[in-house]
């Protein structure tokens, strides 16, 4: 009886050191308190949490389920281990790619070792959606008291025009908050069927986080809005009507938007308008960081050196603002394999977990899969946009399409 509590409790207090790391990690409460920041809080409880991950698994003598996307992650560091000798800067590897890419992949196996219940996975939801909800609402809020931007956008002929980012505590550029924004759209969608509170919650924030999306002049975000009202429409039985409200919105919308905000969105498509300029010339990024990749085509730079590596030969001393180019930059085009791979398996996953939850009469995990995969399309078309093999992003919801996919084998609504 002992042991099997010690083993409850041990994972349970692993979990609640996690959701805490959530919350510092998203919120940057190192940077709200400087206390925090002082004594490395987040790295002290990454470590906390791997005592405990192992403490745990010391007692049930077994290893944690991490599926087929924790083990191309295992290939993908090997890989990047392997490699040293054969890239252009082995010690900036060691030095930052290394260290980032771990903190990046924690996600996964903390979300697929400490989330283990149903129960579990609806409270990580609920904190994961609360903390990226303030993020957007910290700025706006900010902006609609004290005139906040954070941003703003070249346009032409010396013009400039502002743009919503993160708030003064945060690091993300108005692409960012835009991708936070179009993050957490689908999951408050799909999962509002499951309550009324949900429901009522999704209704009072949605109006806030689309006018947020507007603020920050994001084209990517935009475009990835698009593809989630495509799957929310594709999901819908009353296809017709969603299609038909959704132009109706678009219209209304686009027609009460500044000129300046209609200007920049218009020029992802026409030459003549004033932001044409920023837009041809990431098209222009693209094409360069490619060029900079092959190089050195097969083993890349190093991983971690993508801005580095544009800063010595590139146009520009940025990382390259495409996942693609960037992963084919750092690890070559062996390594990009191996990442499209990844990217697959969880595809897969997704896909998988949809069907096994329409069999199976779970209106909360298959609600979920629903937003998951929502959410995978609609960020495989942001990464042509932005950086992000040593983001969370990718790693988390990899993870989390392993938890929904295993709850749904095991029928396990705990």
């Amino acid at each position: 009886m002992w042991k099997g509590d010690g083993i409850i409790c041990m994972n349970n207090i692993g979990f609640k050191l996690y959701l805490l790391f959530i919350m510092s990690w998203f919120l940057h409460l190192t940077a709200r308190i400087p206390a925090l920041g002082i004594i490395r809080f987040d790295m002290l409880l990454v470590l906390l949490i791997v005592i405990f991950i192992f403490l745990d698994k010391k007692v049930e003598n077994k290893q944690a389920n991490i599926n087929k996307p924790g083990n191309i992650i295992k290939i993908l560091f090997l890989y990047s281990i392997a490699t040293l000798p054969f890239v252009e800067w082995p010690g900036s590897v060691l030095n930052t790619g290394i260290v980032n890419f771990i903190k990046a992949i924690v996600f996964y196996y903390f979300t697929v070792i400490l989330i283990t219940t149903e129960h579990r996975l609806k409270i990580f939801l609920g904190v994961f959606l609360a903390c990226q909800s303030y993020r957007i609402l910290e700025p706006l809020y900010l902006n609609l008291t004290m005139g906040f931007w954070g941003s703003a956008a070249y346009m032409s002929n010396a013009q400039f025009m502002y743009r919503l980012s993160g708030s003064p505590f945060d690091v993300v550029n108005p692409n960012g908050l835009a991708f936070i924004i179009v993050t957490v759209i689908p999951f408050f969608h799909y999962l509002s069927s499951t309550s009324i509170k949900n429901k009522l919650v999704y209704y009072a924030l949605l109006p806030a986080f689309l006018y947020a999306l507007v603020l920050t002049s994001s084209r990517s975000g935009f475009l990835a809005l698009i593809v989630i009202l495509i799957g929310i429409a594709r999901d819908t039985q009353r296809k017709v009507l969603v299609v038909g409200l959704i132009a109706l919105s678009v219209s209304i919308a686009f027609l009460n938007l500044s000129s300046e905000q209609r200007d920049r969105y218009v020029s992802i498509f026409d030459t003549s308008a004033k932001h044409y300029d920023t837009a041809s010339g990431r098209t222009d990024e693209v094409i360069d960081a490619l060029r900079v990749a092959l190089r050195r085509p097969i083993f890349g730079h190093g991983l971690g050196t993508s801005r580095e590596a544009n800063a010595n030969f590139g146009i520009k001393d940025i990382p390259a603002h495409n996942l693609y180019a960037e992963v084919a930059q750092e690890l070559g085009f062996l390594g990009l394999i191996i990442y499209l791979f990844y990217i697959r398996s969880i595809i897969r996953n997704f896909h998988q977990s949809v069907k096994e939850g329409s069999m199976k009469e779970n209106v909360f995990l298959h609600s979920f899969n629903k937003a998951g995969r929502t959410w995978l399309w609609m960020n495989i078309l942001f990464s042509f946009a932005s950086y992000g093999l040593s983001s969370y992003e990718w790693y988390l919801f990899g993870g989390l399409s392993v938890v929904s996919l295993r709850l749904l084998k095991k029928g396990d609504g705990a």
